[in-house]
């Protein structure tokens, strides 16, 4: 059982002026804990939720927010999954040049 991950931009209601973007990460597995990579430096997460689900998989949901600029300059962004029982990583990344993923 490889971990498993969504990446998502969530789109902003706020107006588009306001300089920020929101990425969602949801990661399924075991023992997940969410890792953010821009460009190739660590991020830390602004929020975390986390849930368990029937089958003894937790559910982690982590969200960043990035600048509008960094956003528009085509910055990869990455989210990892990393499993710490299992040893194992999943990862995807996004970005201005992907759109949607």
């Amino acid at each position: 059982g490889e971990p498993s991950l969504e990446l998502l931009l969530v789109l902003s209601e706020e107006p588009s002026g306001s300089g920020t973007q929101k990425l969602m990460c949801s990661g399924w597995s075991f023992n997940p804990q969410i890792k953010w990579l821009s460009g190739s430096e660590q991020r830390s997460a602004a929020a975390y939720e986390r849930r368990m689900g029937e089958d003894g998989h937790v559910a982690l949901t982590s969200y960043i927010t990035v600048t509008q600029q960094d956003w528009n300059q085509g910055m990869v962004f990455t989210c990892e999954v990393i499993d710490t029982d299992l040893q194992k990583t999943t990862r995807k990344s996004t970005s201005l040049c992907t759109g949607r993923l």
